[in-house]
């Protein structure tokens, strides 16, 4: 019996299929298995040796077979040699016919493209097997997506530092979903849940403190929701990295990040409106007033274009009053950059009003917060010492004082102790009793 015959056979006897013979014989190796190629490689292998009648097995996986089907190695070799020697003896009388000789070459060249095909075959059914194999599943898909739900409708009344733990634990178990098998759908469903979760986690940080860690997870986000084809989702990847860049001071990154944004998202969607004001407040930022009346001006006529009812974000929350924060709250910090305090303090009154409107389930504390400090700055400016500290002490009480806040508070401070020093005692003292909590 050759080897051929004798390794199938008493495979089969077994009830092993190849891949458990696989297995066998990379236990059989012991110490050595890393000698060996990989699994499906193997695997290849083996289908190869058993369909091939001139298969020739090396010494050495004769060695496993014997060892993994537990065969008398001098019997087995004994025989295969005597196999090969009968085989070889009949081969030197058929080479001193040329007929013979053209014979033996055409079935070799029908044996070996039957050999192909048939290895094509089992390669074609495992490739059928591999694309609908995974570890994933519509459950847990679904799990996923109302983890980012419940996360981004906890953002405004959860403590940053909570929410962040949670967030990264599932942004990690997605990261291991994607490694392990899952067919293509999935995968590109998990990319999208990766960027959902990358952009919660950079606003986390942002709220935080901390700008290095917020800008990784906003690329993060734009490179997983680029990768999955998600135009929208690397408009909000940019709306963050653009917020982000300009809160730590760098405000041509910011406008950049901006402009990256709009290169994905329609004009007619309220993104587009947020990206454009972003824009606005960062040429602003950096003193360039034609910069920022172009795109102010493009800000609000898509604003005002905008239907009465605007889509959710796949994690439910509103787009439209997104844009309204913008377009008041942004503007309002825009014209304080650019020393137009009357212009500010209207805008920052339509913000604070804008967020008083909205349903307390629904509001942002923390942006209802910095639209308070920028009216505080504003009317600071043009001299209403009194409302400026009342309105930033009315910020101060907000539940949520983030990073963000307690820099535009220390901003409103700047502005007091330079005009009205005495007045400011009060909002003073508040904020350093907020940042002693905040440690």
């Amino acid at each position: 019996m050759s080897w051929t015959v004798r390794i199938r056979t008493e495979r089969k006897a077994r009830s092993w299929d190849v891949h458990t013979m696989a297995r066998r014989l990379r236990t059989a190796a012991g110490e050595d298995r890393a000698g060996l190629p990989d699994h499906e490689s193997l695997v290849r292998s083996i289908r190869r040796w058993e369909s091939n009648a001139i298969a020739m097995l090396s010494e050495r996986y004769r060695l496993l077979y014997c060892h993994a089907l537990a065969l008398d190695e001098s019997v087995s070799f004994e025989e295969s040699a005597n196999n090969e020697e009968k085989g070889g003896q009949q081969l030197s009388r058929e080479e001193g016919d040329p007929t013979n000789r053209r014979d033996a070459l055409k079935l070799g060249l029908a044996t070996t493209l039957a050999q192909v095909l048939g290895e094509a075959a089992d390669e074609a059914m495992e490739f059928t097997r591999r694309a609908n194999t995974s570890a994933v599943g519509r459950s847990t898909l679904d799990h996923l997506q109302t983890v980012v739900h419940d996360l981004a409708g906890g953002y405004s009344r959860r403590a940053p530092a909570d929410l962040f733990t949670v967030a990264r634990l599932y942004r990690r178990k997605i990261d291991q979903l994607l490694a392990g098998p899952r067919t293509l759908k999935e995968g590109r469903e998990l990319f999208v849940l990766a960027g959902w979760l990358s952009e919660i986690l950079a606003w986390l940080s942002h709220d935080l403190g901390d700008a290095l860690t917020a800008r990784a997870y906003a690329v993060d986000c734009f490179e997983h929701a680029d990768q999955a084809g998600h135009d929208e989702l690397c408009g909000w990847a940019a709306d963050a990295m653009a917020s982000i860049a300009l809160h730590a001071d760098r405000p041509g990154r910011a406008v950049s990040a901006a402009m990256r944004g709009l290169s994905r998202v329609p004009t007619n969607h309220p993104l587009a409106v947020r990206l454009h004001a972003q824009a606005s407040r960062g040429q602003a930022r950096l003193g360039n007033h034609d910069g920022f009346e172009e795109h102010f001006a493009k800000a609000d006529r898509l604003w005002n274009a905008l239907p009465g009812r605007t889509p959710s974000r796949p994690d439910g929350i509103e787009t439209g009053p997104l844009a309204t924060y913008a377009m008041t709250a942004y503007t309002a910090s825009s014209y304080i950059w650019l020393g137009e305090y009357e212009l500010a303090r209207r805008h920052a009154e339509s913000a604070v009003k804008a967020h008083e409107n909205v349903p307390d389930g629904k509001r942002s504390p923390s942006r209802e917060a910095i639209a308070r400090l920028d009216l505080g700055i504003a009317l600071a400016n043009l001299g209403a010492v009194d409302e400026a500290v009342a309105a930033g002490m009315a910020a101060l009480d907000s539940p949520r004082v983030v990073a963000s806040v307690r820099t535009r508070a220390a901003d409103l401070d700047l502005v007091l102790a330079a005009t009205h020093p005495q007045a400011g005692d009060e909002f003073r003292a508040r904020l350093a009793v907020v940042g002693q909590g905040a440690a």
